[in-house]
């Protein structure tokens, strides 16, 4: 049962952009933000509330020859507000989750066609109630190649192929990556793999329009360990698809909103084993709306009908 919901997972994140997984920083899209912070509102189950607040700054890059280096900072908190049927339950610790990460992004270009790709991802994912433990340390990465192939009206696609060190509804698996990214003209782009899968459409140079899918998912440490049956981390996993709207105030500032619906959850407690202790109701249903601002001074670079 557990590999078959393991496959699931992988299979709903090839369709999804992985804004707010334990997959930090964005791999493989066409217009990496440099800074936004988005917020989702309170969504109800029969067991809880949720809301979630997420952002990310992104460090200027080093360049050394051939060799690009882009860091990232970024943090998630994830918010649970539980309902009273939950008495007999103790969930004092479980009201708040953090995600505080680093990603390293490297790319070293053999050529104007070939270059090497890693990026490294170092998490906390805890609770934070008591001191830090190894327990609340994680590490995630990717490796992959990647080669452009252009178009002789100059829009082009990319073609990576590599592996992934990485942490899905609480298991962590070395898995195949594969993607595609394409910008077709000066309107239209897409990415198709995992971990982010969308179709854009710039209608002009203040709104654009993505429709793409999400996978919002943790792994989390409990420090200050309830006792209900040595449950030591909690699995929060949710899969939607839907549609992001951004308007661009000026050339790098823009806001967005993003509605999007539930097609698969799951929240668990679990033990050291990885075998579920207990599990809530995690039926949102109704839409996710997100709201955010992003800023992005390279985003007319980026837009461009040459690889970026």
């Amino acid at each position: 049962m557990n590999v078959l919901r393991n496959i699931l997972i992988i299979l709903l994140a090839a369709l999804c952009q992985m804004t707010s997984a334990q997959i930090t920083g964005e791999v493989n899209v066409l217009d990496r933000d440099v800074f936004y912070v988005n917020y989702t509102p309170s969504l109800s189950t029969n067991d809880f509330e949720y809301q979630r607040f997420s952002s990310k700054l992104g460090i200027p890059p080093i360049h050394i020859k051939k060799l690009s280096l882009y860091n990232t900072v970024g943090i998630d908190m994830h918010n649970f507000n539980y309902q009273n049927n939950l008495s007999l339950i103790p969930t004092s610790n479980l009201e708040r989750f953090y995600n505080i990460n680093h990603s390293l992004f490297s790319n070293y270009k053999f050529s104007n066609k070939w270059s090497l790709n890693a990026l490294s991802n170092l998490f906390i994912n805890s609770n934070l109630e008591d001191e830090l433990s190894g327990d609340d340390f994680n590490f995630n990465g990717t490796i992959y190649v990647e080669r452009t192939f252009l178009r002789k009206n100059g829009s082009y696609f990319l073609v990576g192929l590599g592996a992934a060190y990485m942490t899905l509804n609480g298991n962590t698996n070395l898995t195949p990556m594969i993607h595609v990214k394409a910008r077709l003209d000066e309107h239209w782009s897409f990415v198709v793999g995992l971990p982010n899968t969308y179709i854009k459409w710039d209608i002009n140079k203040s709104h654009s329009l993505k429709v793409l899918g999400e996978l919002n998912d943790f792994s989390a440490n409990i420090n200050s360990i309830p006792e209900l049956n040595n449950a030591d981390k909690a699995v929060f996993t949710t899969a939607s698809v839907g549609l992001e709207y951004n308007y661009w105030i000026g050339a790098s500032l823009g806001v967005m909103l993003r509605g999007h619906y539930p097609v698969w959850d799951n929240y668990e407690l679990r033990n050291s084993n990885n075998d579920a202790i207990y599990k809530f109701d995690s039926g949102f249903n109704q839409p996710i709306i997100s709201i955010g601002i992003k800023f992005n001074p390279l985003r007319n670079l980026q837009n461009g009908l040459n690889p970026f």
